[in-house]
């Protein structure tokens, strides 16, 4: 579901509580909502100058790590990256603090990357379950944030999800099959088939969010440009596997306080870290 913004939420950086309400709802069943136009367009500018050419380098140093043409690739935690509509956006921290409860926090902070020539992933998820054996589905505990930093199109390898259960199916779903392994219990890219996808589509500087166990693919980028999406991860106050950020420590106390609730367990105190390092 895509929510247009009012011109009150917009200026206030706050969403009307009906708004909001309807948003958890949509995460909850549907596994994801999208905010469109969320972030100015000089501002996503900005921050796409900024990651050109660290990609073009890190591409140039490390190579593509998840398909054919594409890369997902760790952000250093400085400007422009960490500006507060793109770490903590109001719009953003409200509908996850719902979600997620008090204590939640980001140790997540990368982009991906489909280049011109990049194929189709395979469907997957993006988490282990947490209790493989439960036959039962668990409420949401990790959210990932997206932000496109270009227009999203049918031409330039939108993002396809499979909304709407995918996020709570209890059969051991995984990510094994990124890599062209099969889950035992369930086979996720012969079963995706076969079931109600979608493409997302949206303009440069929306905010997507989704529950990190939603199924879902890369798509082939036919275009003659790069389609970037920042990638954060939010989780509850318990949950914390997977990556870390370093953030130096005049860094972190220059932040704004709810970004220093959200990012107050990572490595702080430790150098900015390049994504090649």
């Amino acid at each position: 579901m895509k929510i247009q913004l009012t011109e009150e939420e917009k200026a206030t950086r706050q969403l009307n509580p009906e708004t909001l309400e309807i948003a958890v709802e949509q995460v909850k069943v549907n596994g994801y909502i999208l905010f469109d136009k969320v972030i100015s367009e000089e501002k996503i500018s900005a921050i796409r100058s900024g990651f050109d050419p660290l990609f073009d380098e890190y591409i140039e140093r490390k190579g593509y790590n998840t398909g054919t043409n594409r890369a997902q690739m760790f952000l250093p935690f400085t400007e422009p990256f960490i500006d507060e509509d793109i770490i903590c956006h109001p719009i953003a921290t409200s509908l996850i603090d719902q979600l997620l409860g008090e204590g939640n926090h980001c140790n997540y902070f990368a982009s991906d990357t489909p280049m011109p020539g990049s194929d189709y992933q395979n469907a997957h998820c993006d988490i282990m379950p947490l209790f493989p054996d439960l036959t039962i589905p668990l409420p949401v505990f990790g959210l990932v944030l997206n932000i496109p930093l270009v227009d999203v199109t049918e031409e330039n390898g939108p993002l396809e999800i499979w909304p709407g259960g995918t996020h709570q199916n209890p059969d051991r779903s995984n990510h094994d099959t990124l890599n062209n392994t099969v889950n035992p219990h369930l086979h996720i890219v012969r079963a995706a088939e076969h079931m109600y996808s979608e493409k997302v589509f949206m303009s440069a500087g929306s905010i997507l969010i989704r529950d990190i166990r939603m199924w879902h693919r890369g798509t082939p980028n036919q275009s003659n440009y790069r389609r970037t999406n920042l990638a954060m991860i939010f989780n509850r106050s318990w949950y914390g596997a997977g990556s870390s950020i370093q953030i130096p420590q005049q860094t972190y106390d220059n932040l704004p306080e709810k970004a220093k609730e959200l990012y107050r367990m990572e490595k702080i105190g430790s150098p900015i870290k390049m994504p090649w390092e």
